[in-house]
């Protein structure tokens, strides 16, 4: 009798062990990624209750405010409210003008009113400064400056434009830059003019 052995094929066992590790494998991968994404995602949706953004940006304004007659040709009581929700440093410019009958400016016809310049008001060139800071506009109360005018009177003719810009007051260097102004680092009072470099 012939010994007949038996043919065992060993590629075709491998072949089966690598695809059940290659199943466990991808399974055991499937399970990590879901587990992760659902913690992500878990993790994304717990939390707190929402946080209400309290933040107010600031904004910058300013109006004249100022009695004018016009049958006499008086105007009184010209100045500055700080309509902002920060305080401001304030600067005017006064255009005077002469008109013909038909309104239009007449050249040669400009002039320079009298200027009370009260209490912290100073002229450096062609403006006029409020020296000192003018407090936020808080509910109702609307702080102005003092009289940059008290009373003009202005002749047949005569246009007189008061033209006003604020602008934040901190940090000192904003105005410094922006109007070329020296501001007094302890009591944040403008000085003067800045120095050339």
């Amino acid at each position: 009798m012939a010994y007949k052995a038996k043919h065992v094929d060993v590629g075709k066992k491998n072949r089966r062990r690598i695809s059940r590790k290659a199943i466990a494998f991808c399974a055991a991968f499937v399970l990590a990624v879901s587990g992760a994404v659902g913690g992500v995602a878990a993790w994304l949706t717990a939390g707190d209750d929402p946080v209400t953004n309290t933040f107010e940006p600031a904004e910058v304004s300013c109006e004249v405010r100022e009695t004018f007659d016009e049958d006499t040709g008086v105007k009184t009581d010209v100045r500055v409210a700080n309509t902002s929700n920060i305080p401001v440093y304030i600067r005017v410019r006064l255009v005077g003008n002469q008109t013909g009958p038909d309104g239009a400016i007449l050249a040669g016809g400009s002039f320079q009113p009298p200027v009370t310049q009260g209490s912290h008001w100073m002229r450096i060139g062609d403006y006029y400064y409020y020296t000192v800071p003018v407090a936020a506009k808080t509910g109702d109360d609307t702080p102005e400056t003092g009289n940059l005018i008290d009373s003009v009177t202005l002749s047949a003719g005569q246009v007189l434009e008061v033209l006003a810009e604020a602008i934040q007051s901190e940090p000192d260097r904003a105005v410094e830059e922006a109007w070329g102004v020296t501001v007094d680092d302890a009591t944040g009072v403008i000085t003067g003019e800045a120095m050339a470099n």
